[in-house]
């Protein structure tokens, strides 16, 4: 009995299933997917907006660089638009200057007669000066500051050109190309005067103030302009014939 009882149990003990359970590798697990993680989730969409963020600010940074090209670049054309309409201005005013300088040579005897007949026949002036009126006019070629043209003309016995009439500016304007004159003002804020002390009368000259601060005058082809003194221009002297 108690040698049945064993084999008994040992049959029980070895049966299919138990067999099959104890074949089973031991290693053997089931793995379970793990669940979805919420801070994973998070940090991807972190990561996607970082990465809009920086490519927001890059376009920014790009568009801001293209509109201050752009800005420089219309700054640009526009000072070379002003430079070009100046250069214009003074081509044109070179192309009256040299037009009126043929005139005067070819007019020359002719201006010389009108002298004659019209000034002073007991009268004469310096050679180089040209006889109007009573008055002789020197029309210098080199070019000084208003300052050393006054010099210039002191030394010469005379003084800077002071307009007295009507006449008497015809007659210069066919001569004058950007020549300084004796009209001047100590400051922006000054009344303009003549070198002589004489007020000056805008019924007789009319200054056109180029930019502020521009205390002596130019006369160009019957216009009379505000310039920087300390720029090297031409001018005209004027005395009493002897």
């Amino acid at each position: 009995m108690s040698d049945q009882s064993v084999t008994y149990m040992d049959l029980r003990f070895h049966t299919p299933a138990e067999q099959k359970r104890k074949q089973r590798p031991k290693h053997t697990r089931i793995i379970d997917s793990p669940p979805s993680s919420p801070w994973l989730l998070t940090m991807i969409l972190g990561l996607l907006c970082l990465a809009l963020l920086v490519t927001t600010g890059v376009l920014g940074a790009k568009f801001l660089q293209a509109s201050l090209q752009v800005r420089r670049q219309k700054e640009e054309l526009l000072e070379k638009q002003a430079i070009l309409k100046n250069f214009t201005q003074f081509e044109e005013t070179l192309k009256n200057c040299t037009q009126q300088r043929d005139d005067l040579q070819a007019n020359n005897r002719e201006f010389s007669n009108v002298v004659n007949r019209e000034g002073d026949k007991c009268s004469s002036c310096p050679e180089g000066w040209i006889q109007h009126r009573g008055k002789c006019y020197r029309f210098t070629h080199e070019r000084s500051s208003w300052q050393k043209s006054q010099k210039y003309c002191s030394s010469q016995g005379s003084r800077l050109l002071r307009i007295e009439n009507k006449e008497e500016l015809d007659f210069i304007n066919r001569l004058a190309c950007f020549h300084w004159i004796g009209l001047f003002r100590t400051g922006a804020a000054s009344s303009w005067m003549w070198e002589d002390g004489t007020a000056y009368s805008t019924d007789l000259l009319q200054v056109k103030k180029k930019e502020p601060g521009e205390s002596c005058v130019l006369l160009n082809a019957g216009e009379a302009s505000s310039y920087n003194c300390k720029q090297p221009y031409r001018c005209i002297c004027m005395k009493r014939a002897d």
